[in-house]
């Protein structure tokens, strides 16, 4: 019998890997969880708060807020106060961040293709991989 943990160790560690060879392909020298910020923030055209990145990031404000900075420095990301509530900052890539994600995406994306390619997924098997995706998405 095939070990389930066994098998989604080996997915999450190769995704990790695949991700940071497309970070660096990309010619990047972002990490990791720089990475993540920008996938993030990314992700609506509203951008994020600084709470929703760290809250997906598993930080606390101020060291998320740090890293938010660092990206700022970069030239990657904008910060702006939130239309409704002043409060609150709001993080949205820029031109720069939004063409470096899509240059990380694409690249990452090319490798999935390879990869799928030489091995195809039978229909039973598709459904499989959507209820393994739907569970990873509590982790996104």
């Amino acid at each position: 019998m095939v070990d389930k943990v066994e098998l989604l160790e080996r997915l999450v560690v190769g995704s990790v890997a695949m991700t940071e060879r497309a970070i660096a392909a990309a010619g990047t020298n972002l990490t990791f969880v720089q990475w993540r910020v920008l996938l993030i923030v990314g992700e609506r055209s509203e951008g994020a708060t600084v709470g929703e990145v760290a809250a997906r990031i598993g930080a606390r404000g101020s060291p998320a807020s740090r890293l938010i900075s660092r990206l700022k420095q970069r030239g990657v990301v904008l910060s702006e106060r939130d239309a409704v509530d002043h409060r609150i900052a709001r993080i949205r890539l820029s031109e720069r961040g939004r063409e470096l994600r899509r240059k990380v995406l694409d690249h990452r994306r090319r490798d999935l293709e390879s990869m799928a390619g030489s091995s195809p997924v039978r229909a039973v098997d598709a459904e499989d991989l959507r209820s393994i995706a739907r569970a990873f998405e509590a982790f996104s």
